[in-house]
């Protein structure tokens, strides 16, 4: 099935929708059709619309904005180039993260990948980070 741009009636991209779902909007008086397809054109017992490519929400929606993505052990592993922070091995897991539960912090500056094999974390061992936060 055909997807459809929905914007923002400030005209800023907000998601796509099915074509089913853009016509039903339209057809509600919810959004108004911005670009259609050329030889697409949807028609009823009563109604005869061009197929919508791009629909504009009449009304604007407001898009919570996060100032800060949360992070994720993939994410880490990623930034950190698949290498410990700590003992630069090549990292397949974050081992060496402390849990917050146990007085880790909360931050995703602080974690670092770990090595496979569940080693100690670094506060024990005495581990320093072997290089600044890779971003």
């Amino acid at each position: 099935m055909r997807d459809t741009l929905v914007l923002n009636a400030s005209f800023e991209p907000l998601s796509t929708v099915t074509l089913n779902r853009a016509v039903v909007l339209v057809l509600q008086d919810k959004a108004v059709v911005e670009q259609a397809h050329p030889e697409l054109r949807m028609r009823g017992a009563e109604v005869d619309i061009p197929a919508p490519r791009v629909i504009r929400l009449c009304r604007y929606v407001r898009v919570p904005f996060r100032r800060q993505a949360p992070w994720s052990r993939r994410g880490v592993l990623v930034r950190d180039r698949n290498r410990c922070a700590y003992c630069g091995h090549r990292a397949t897991t974050v081992d060496h993260v402390v849990p917050r539960s146990h007085g880790g912090p909360g931050h995703v500056a602080e974690h670092g990948g770990g090595v496979r094999g569940g080693q100690s974390p670094p506060r024990p061992t005495g581990l320093r980070r072997r290089r600044g936060w890779l971003c």
